[in-house]
């Protein structure tokens, strides 16, 4: 059984209330309030040795090894230096310990929880609410097996889904600049002028923000890094780097080009997505004209689709998910559409199957190709329509 479970995920989706929901199911289970800490470093610094050696003297009134099971939740563990090495001692000394570990963002808080962890720690990806959920939040009802029985009340919820991104928080706000405030000021500049340069000892903010806004207003743009630095004065290296530190605050999405020899990705020719459409409408302010939308409805689909692949050679197709026995190009359109694309990609590819996401229409075309609607597509897996 595993010792450790590491939450990670955007800022304000709900990880410290899945630790504080943990916690009351304990309490509610007859676990003594005693046996219990949580501690956010988050809120202040502090060294987890000593943090434990307060507990033991305050609490517990005795050692760790002699209080029997003790559960710890340790909220936006990444901020508490060399925390992996110190958790791994931990663990070596009390291997009955149950710790809960809580963390926004990052590649880095997977990477060390890997290295020092391993074999001891089931990682979860907290994600925004989905659709599905957004919409059971807003109490609108409809049968999963048959939604289109509610289709109007449920497209008319997608442009709101949009715009709050699944953002627990915001799920019932009303006001557009409301919404935009807390996306800026609660999510992308906590992360940006905060977490970031906490983690990585960045100085260049504006650079990260700048970088972050580029992206926001050009959705799927493909990243040109030379470019890029000779526009903004910068260095092509710090230019690189701190694209990664929005990749790792979980800002931006990367999406790579498959190569047509070996089915393999490539980081040449990559685009770059925000990781979630409420961040272009924070930025945007005709969000709602199509010419936005036909953006926006990419930008959801690799936030539904969570790490696929593009195509682009003589042809292009948006997206390229890939998994075993399982190789699906998808179209996504929010106006006019033809099939010639994926078409192209089954042909070549010898694929099986092929959707094109659209704004109203739904049909299935001949040889394994389908049409389905955005709002129809986002309250299933992204691949069950095809297994």
């Amino acid at each position: 059984m595993y010792s450790y479970v590491l939450l990670y995920g955007l800022r304000r989706v709900g990880k410290s209330t899945v630790l504080y929901q943990l916690i009351d199911s304990l309490l509610q289970g007859g676990t003594n309030s005693d046996k219990i800490l949580y501690f956010s470093f988050d809120e202040q610094s502090a060294n987890l040795s000593s943090l434990l050696s307060l507990y033991e003297e305050r609490v517990l009134k005795t050692r760790l090894a002699e209080s029997g099971p003790v559960y710890l939740f340790l909220d936006e563990i990444q901020k508490c230096k060399d925390w992996q090495n110190q958790l791994k001692i931990l663990y070596d000394l009390h291997p009955k310990l149950k710790i809960f570990l809580s963390g926004s963002a990052s590649v880095s808080l997977q990477k060390h929880s890997t290295e020092s962890l391993a074999g001891r720690l089931v990682e979860i990806f907290v994600k925004p609410l989905s659709f599905s959920e957004f919409l059971q939040w807003k109490g609108v009802v409809f049968d999963a097996k048959r939604p289109t029985l509610a289709s109007a009340e449920i497209k008319a919820q997608l442009m709101d889904y949009w715009r709050k991104g699944g953002f627990p928080e915001i799920v019932g706000e009303q006001e557009d600049e409301r919404i935009r405030q807390y996306v800026r000021s609660t999510i992308l500049e906590r992360i940006i002028f905060r977490d970031i340069p906490q983690e990585f000892g960045v100085h260049d903010t504006s650079l990260l923000r700048t970088l972050l806004e580029t992206f926001i207003q050009a959705p799927g743009m493909v990243v040109n890094t030379d470019r890029l630095s000779r526009d903004l004065g910068r260095n092509r290296i710090t230019v690189g780097n701190y694209i990664q530190y929005l990749r790792y605050g979980l800002l931006i999405c990367e999406v790579s080009n498959l190569r047509s020899n070996l089915l393999v990705s490539s980081r040449k020719g990559r685009k770059i997505y925000p990781a979630n459409p409420a961040f272009c409408f924070a930025y945007t302010p005709d969000f709602f004209t199509d010419r936005v939308l036909e953006k926006i409805a990419e930008v959801s689909a690799c936030a539904h689709l969570g790490a696929p692949d593009y195509y682009q050679n003589s042809f292009e197709v948006d997206f390229v998910l890939k998994s075993p026995g399982l190789l699906l190009p998808i179209e996504v359109k929010w106006g006019a559409w033809d099939e010639r694309q994926v078409r192209h990609f089954m042909k070549k590819f010898n694929a099986a199957s092929g959707l094109i996401v659209t704004r109203e229409d739904e049909r299935e075309l001949r040889e394994g190709l389908e049409v389905i609607p955005h709002w129809r597509w986002l309250l299933h897996n992204p691949t069950k329509l095809h297994l």
